[in-house]
């Protein structure tokens, strides 16, 4: 394949998984976590994030990590950092979601946090290495 197909896939991938982030974190916090669907609906977000991640990776490995691919993945990687922020604000503030349950929330949160963190350190490692 060209390197421009890869490069339009691993883009449609990042998409694709931040807008399975979106859709399916919030489904999560209605659920009690030890139901099944519950537990559907978490592989389905850890799919997505996967598919983000995967995006922004498989970029960086098809052009061997050239300086504009960095900017590119740096600016892709503070998209996820601002969606996931959002969404770990959303799970975490009982304000905005009637019927929680508090430890989904909590779960939820911690997964959209541990996001961030992620994507902070790959934010510092794409310029530190």
């Amino acid at each position: 394949m060209s390197y421009v197909l890869l490069a339009l896939l691993s883009i449609i991938a990042y998409i694709g998984g931040l807008a399975v982030m979106l859709k399916t974190t919030p489904m999560l916090l209605a659920r009690s976590y030890d139901e099944g669907l519950f537990m559907a609906i978490a592989a389905a977000d850890i799919l997505g994030a996967i598919l983000a991640f995967g995006g922004i990776i498989a970029l960086y490995a098809i052009f061997n990590a050239h300086i504009i691919v960095k900017v590119v993945d740096f600016l892709l990687l503070i998209g996820v950092l601002l969606i996931t922020g959002r969404l770990a604000l959303f799970c975490l503030r009982p304000s905005y979601v009637k019927g929680a349950n508090r430890l989904s929330r909590v779960l939820a949160g911690a997964f959209c946090l541990c996001l961030a963190a992620a994507a902070v350190y790959y934010m510092i490692q794409l310029f530190a290495a």
